[in-house]
């Protein structure tokens, strides 16, 4: 049976202008027409949503979350992802890549995304942060040996996911990884660089050999010399290579931010929140882990010797209102890097823009740029009223 829905709302943003007092048509789940109220089509629809006051955007697309309300997704489990699906939606969040390291985990997404279709965000694809990354090692913790980028490990784990991992973090350190990286390049898997303390000459050789993306800018890499460029200059001075950014106002600084943005520029940065299994949950101490303010550190750390965070439990929608409101950044610049550019990062070539023909996820924004409600794929998922 034909489905065909009407939105209608003050403000609408599409990746070329803004369309004042204007409506969006959904059929089977696809946008068919949007223009102003006076290029509204006229007909019988199955339902009509009216959001006096709201914008209506594309929905963010998280290509970097780990779990929230107490939830792993590398757990693996469909109490697990159905809990951080369905949660996800309340912070405009309509498509997600749950981020995991094992095999459990890509095991269990794998199941849960051909067999759960309509439990809130849309799972689209895995990240795998690990197993091939350089160890921390931090101060007061035991010494962790590199380990190596397997391409048999690599391949195990793909084979299990059906080929739904699309983006994998690899330090280029690490034996083997040059290798790695380039037959991941070949089968459409997108090779990115985390967790790593390699310099800059092993940061152009990771690139020649296919290196795209990279993990969380500024965190856990090295940093920026005028004498050692580090990761962080590789970052900032290839123009082939896009980049995470968590914009939660903590994890890297409004200068940095700029840095990160004039360089790079929009259309290269992806919002993520690095959200850990805290999102959500009340500040406190958990399992060794202390939750303040957003951000998650080990407990009974030192900042004096040791500021390592450990992931974030500000939620994208917050990323987005910190941007705009405290940086003063366009809420059209901030909206490609939330939804546009992560889409385009892992080819998901009908997500991240309202345009016709691509799929009708959408957030609805108040004035305040809160979150009153979600559309995936045409069907609601989340109202603040409700």
């Amino acid at each position: 049976m034909l489905q065909m829905m009407m939105i209608e709302a003050d403000n609408i943003i599409t990746p070329y202008r803004e369309i004042k007092h204007g409506f969006l048509l959904v059929q089977d789940g696809r946008i068919a027409a949007l223009g102003s109220a006076s290029e509204k089509p006229s007909g019988n629809w199955t339902k009509t949503y009216e959001f006096a006051d709201c914008t209506v955007v594309p929905g963010f697309v998280d290509l970097h979350h780990h779990g929230a309300l107490g939830y792993r997704a590398s757990d693996g489990t469909r109490e697990a992802l159905k809990a951080i699906s369905q949660f996800l939606p309340s912070t405009g969040v309509t498509g997600w890549l749950p981020t995991v390291s094992n095999l459990t985990g890509v095991q269990g997404i794998t199941d849960f995304a051909k067999r759960e279709a309509d439990h809130g965000a849309k799972p689209l694809g895995i990240h795998m942060e690990g197993p091939f990354l350089a160890p921390k090692n931090l101060p007061g913790t035991p010494y962790e040996a590199p380990g190596k980028a397997d391409i048999a490990i690599f391949d195990e784990l793909y084979e299990a996911s059906e080929g739904l991992i699309r983006l994998v973090g690899i330090a280029p350190e690490l034996e083997g990884s040059l290798e790695l990286i380039a037959h991941m390049r070949r089968i459409g898997v997108v090779p990115a660089c985390a967790h790593t303390k390699a310099g800059h000459d092993l940061w152009l050789r990771a690139v020649d050999a296919g290196l795209q993306h990279v993990t969380h800018a500024y965190n856990v890499m090295t940093g920026l010399h005028h004498r050692h460029p580090g990761i962080v200059g590789g970052v900032l001075t290839t123009d082939s290579v896009t980049a995470e950014l968590i914009g939660d106002g903590f994890h890297v600084s409004p200068t940095a931010i700029e840095i990160l943005i004039r360089c790079k520029g929009i259309d290269n940065i992806a919002l993520i929140t690095d959200n850990v299994r805290y999102t959500g949950l009340p500040d406190g101490e958990y399992d060794g882990i202390v939750k303040q303010d957003g951000i998650i550190r080990r407990a009974g750390f030192d900042e004096r010797v040791d500021g390592t965070m450990s992931g974030s439990a500000w939620t994208m929608d917050h990323n987005i209102r910190y941007l705009v409101k405290e940086l003063g950044m366009p809420l059209a610049d901030v909206l490609r890097m939330a939804s546009t550019v992560p889409a385009r990062v892992v080819g998901l070539d009908s997500k991240g823009m309202i345009q016709v023909g691509k799929d009708a996820d959408l957030t609805i924004l108040d004035g305040d740029l809160e979150v009153v409600a979600t559309f995936v794929s045409g069907k609601q998922v989340f109202s603040k009223n409700e």
